[in-house]
């Protein structure tokens, strides 16, 4: 029961945009006893004084820790900018958390008064709802941390973003070729209530990943495709990618990641459809089986149980995690199933 539950929360959290998420500065944040605003020290150079406590007590503002000379640089252009930095929480030493413009300041007030809220049950849903509004705001470094929280929320709460992100804000992000690496986000938000060219778009991009045998954002063209195309998206990506052995597992499994965000949406009806979809892909791809284990075990869909357990039997050569992940779904599938 208690891997049951983990892989409900693991088929939950969106694995498109952030495949394994890190601490972001918020949690580094909230798991400080001391949070400060500061700036250079003039009594020392390259180090730093506290100008404001946001979280927790400070006896001396004197901080000593390194403060490079490109901050240095910035901070001296501009009086008003400050550096974020916290001690306490993992480690028992000071730490820079951020380079903190007025609108970044304000941000981390706002987060540590909503501290609470943040540590309850299913906090990555209620910071990403808070973090949502700021994905179109004008400073580079907010927008920056409200995609770290909003891409590890679920692909329900990802899709609500999409009401508070301008369509010209999406297109100009993935225009720009410097960004590349963080376009699955806005990706996920041009396939959410995409217009005909959109629609096209998303398409064409798909199609040439699968000429090209390009990995790069595809569980997040992927994700898009079957946004806007169901299951007449899912044929596809099964005859391209799923049910073809000479694809590369590594570049199939990007798919299956797309798919397993869509069947953590059960009002999507889709979940029939991808397990089918699942059943050709343990065919050609057998080493992918833990993933549709894991996947099927979330959804308790136990559709491919005589399949899994056959494998299991034949395939003597097995790494452990995909043994782990079909022993557990074949032990939780009722019994006759």
């Amino acid at each position: 029961m208690v891997c049951l539950a983990i892989w409900a929360g693991r088929a939950e959290a969106c694995m498109v945009c952030i495949p394994f998420p890190e601490d972001t500065a918020t949690d580094q944040l909230l798991q400080a006893d001391v949070v400060v605003l500061a700036r250079e020290n003039p009594d020392k150079p390259f180090s730093y004084i506290a100008v404001e406590v946001l979280k927790g007590e400070l006896d001396d503002p004197r901080i000593d820790l390194f403060l490079d000379s490109r901050t240095r640089r910035r901070l001296a252009l501009d009086p008003d900018e400050c550096v974020l930095l916290t001690f306490g929480g993992r480690d028992n030493e000071w730490r820079f958390a951020s380079y903190a413009t007025a609108a970044y300041s304000a941000l981390a007030g706002a987060i540590l008064a909503r501290e609470s809220t943040f540590k309850q049950w299913g906090r990555e849903e209620n910071r990403a709802n808070f973090f949502i509004p700021y994905l179109a705001d004008a400073d580079h470094a907010v927008r920056e941390l409200a995609y770290l929280e909003v891409g590890r929320a679920s692909y329900d709460t990802i899709r609500r973003a999409d009401a508070h992100v301008p369509p010209a804000l999406v297109h100009s992000f993935l225009a720009d070729t410097q960004y590349l690496e963080w376009h699955a986000l806005y990706i996920l938000l041009l396939g959410v209530d995409a217009t005909a060219d959109e629609k096209r778009v998303i398409r064409a991009e798909l199609a040439n990943r699968a000429r090209f045998n390009q990995a790069l954002n595809l569980g997040a063209w992927a994700t898009a495709l079957v946004e806007i195309d169901g299951a007449a998206a899912i044929d596809w990506l099964e005859a391209t990618y799923l049910a073809v052995p000479e694809r590369d597992p590594e570049i199939v499994l990007e798919i299956v990641k797309a798919l397993s965000v869509q069947g953590a949406r059960p009002r999507s009806g889709l979940r029939p459809r991808i397990a089918e979809g699942y059943s050709q892909l343990i065919q050609a791809h057998p080493s992918l089986a833990g993933e549709v284990a894991r996947d099927l075990t979330a959804w308790r869909d136990w559709r491919l149980v005589d399949a899994l357990t056959q494998m299991r039997r034949d395939r003597s050569e097995m790494d452990a995690a995909t043994a782990y992940a079909i022993d557990v779904y074949i032990g939780g599938a009722p019994s006759g199933d």
